[in-house]
């Protein structure tokens, strides 16, 4: 029932768009190739739209025959439309051959190229081999007789030989193919209206949270500052270069600098950290809201710049 809501919709879809499509008159050679100098030497915006108008129904046509593809029409041809554009923008009308001829090329690969972006098997890759399986074994399949079945191995074989892949991605395509692809638009419940969009969990951060970690954050920097401040210049410096810096000072550096071992640099990052340690649990103890562990490793990063 779903599938046959997603069909109908794309047909009521692909029918508004090409009677809107059939509203704007085609050209004659003569007068496409007034327009097309008139874009091309002087950009008379009129005069291109006129070009894209009068060829709309092309672009129409062409991604309606992407429509098993499961992608929503309307999707398609505002792709196809996109290729079109591209394709006035850079027609030059003394190469000797019709608008029509040039944008089929633009908005076949504009099409083709959002289909492979937003297909179910999208995460493969756009290389031209994958391009080629992907548009063509279907065509393969039905010339060879294999129609409605899954490939035996020795057909499988003879798919990936003539299409230059491997069986395996061959396979895989096959079971991509086979995989029902429904749009995320569609109405769901019983009234349809909310979207299967509406479903899906969302995993980012809510307001509550992010707010939450600002005013903890903040607290922690009150306490920090506070803790940092019962140090020695000596002690504080050495605390802040080897914990809250994001490139760590080495021992080594720090013993040079002042003059002592590294054991002793290390043995004076330890009292001041367990002094700082101290002073920030005292005061979280004596707060009426302690202070809980960091939610997010953004909240700890913002704190050491804080310091």
């Amino acid at each position: 029932m779903l599938l046959m809501s997603v069909f109908s919709e794309s047909i009521d879809v692909l029918r508004a768009y090409t009677a809107q499509a059939n509203r704007h008159p085609m050209l004659d050679p003569a007068e496409e190739q007034m327009l097309a100098r008139a874009w091309a030497e002087r950009q008379d915006r009129k005069a291109f739209d006129r070009l894209v108008r009068s060829h709309m129904r092309l672009a129409v046509k062409i991604a309606s025959k992407y429509a098993r593809s499961g992608l929503p029409m309307g999707d398609l041809i505002s792709e196809a439309n996109i290729g079109l554009v591209k394709a006035v923008q850079r027609f030059d009308p003394d190469r000797g051959f019709r608008l029509a001829t040039y944008a089929l090329w633009w908005i076949r690969a504009e099409v083709q190229t959002y289909v492979l972006h937003n297909w179910s098997m999208l995460k493969g890759g756009n290389t031209a081999a994958l391009k080629r399986l992907f548009f063509n074994l279907r065509q393969t399949q039905r010339r060879l007789g294999i129609q409605d079945r899954i490939m035996s191995d020795e057909e499988a074989d003879r798919v990936a030989d003539e299409l230059g892949a491997s069986v395996d991605e061959v396979r895989e395509m096959e079971h991509r193919f086979a995989t029902p692809v429904t749009s995320l638009n569609v109405p769901v419940g019983e009234d349809g209206d909310h979207e299967a969009l509406d479903l899906l969990a969302d995993e980012t951060e809510t307001v509550e949270v992010r707010l939450a970690e600002k005013s903890e954050l903040a607290v922690r920097k009150a306490l920090m500052v506070d803790a940092l401040g019962a140090l020695g210049d000596r002690e504080r410096h050495i605390f802040v270069s080897r914990n809250l810096t994001d490139q760590p000072v080495t021992l080594e550096t720090l013993a040079q600098q002042y003059g002592v071992s590294k054991e002793r640099i290390r043995q004076i990052e330890s009292g001041a950290y367990k002094k700082v340690a101290r002073r920030v649990r005292g005061a979280a103890e004596a707060s009426a809201a302690p202070i809980l562990p960091m939610a997010s490793k953004r909240a700890k990063a913002d704190l050491r710049r804080a310091a």
